[in-house]
């Protein structure tokens, strides 16, 4: 009898402490997730040719430094957060981090968030901004029409304060892809970055 009650105190410790782990690693998640936008809201306000995103983005690299060594502990651990255990924001701080990034860790972890994908453990929406980011980083067009990019003077070849989609590929058919991930139209996105855009037809 004593047995039995010494094994039930200590399945419920156990799963005291399990829980107690997961909401400290879900509180942590949620800090990051803010951390990955702390400056990055303030650069979507700034033209690329202002001298302040400088700075902006000197701070933000500092912050996303600590917070890639973190997260990247975390996925090679316990792999993507289950939204079930941490909430859906849990997941996706790693994810932003991972997608803001190098190329090296997103190639790396491009087939967990894919997986995830798969499990309904995280929309394929998101997913497909680092498909296409990927893509276009491996000399790729993307597929998704996810990606803008700064449009350079034809003459001296520096940056402008204008925009452009990044190179799609099929590009007839993007609309169809993105419908299927849960996106809107590439016209939707385009317009809501300042640019006129009509993709090329069949």
């Amino acid at each position: 009898m004593r047995a039995i009650i010494f094994l039930s105190f200590l399945f419920f410790f156990l799963s005291c402490k399990a829980q107690s782990s997961s909401t400290v690693l879900k509180n942590e998640l949620l800090n990051i997730y803010k951390l990955d936008q702390l400056y990055r809201a303030e650069m979507a306000k700034v033209k690329p040719t202002n001298i302040k995103i400088v700075e902006l983005v000197h701070k933000q690299d500092s912050v996303d430094a600590i917070n890639l060594k973190r997260v990247t502990f975390i996925l090679d651990s316990i792999g993507y957060p289950k939204p079930q255990e941490y909430g859906d924001s849990a997941g996706l701080a790693t994810f932003f981090v991972i997608q803001h990034a190098d190329i090296k860790h997103q190639e790396k972890y491009l087939p967990l968030f894919k997986k995830a994908a798969k499990s309904g453990e995280i929309e394929w929406k998101n997913v497909v901004y680092m498909i296409d980011r990927v893509r276009l980083e491996q000399g790729q067009k993307q597929l998704y029409g996810t990606q803008i990019q700064p449009v350079k003077d034809s003459l001296t070849g520096f940056l402008t304060d204008n925009a452009e989609i990044a190179p799609i590929e099929d590009e007839a058919q993007v609309n169809e892809r993105r419908a299927k991930v849960g996106l809107g139209t590439i016209e939707q996105e385009a317009k809501e970055f300042g640019i006129n855009y009509t993709p090329t037809k069949k």
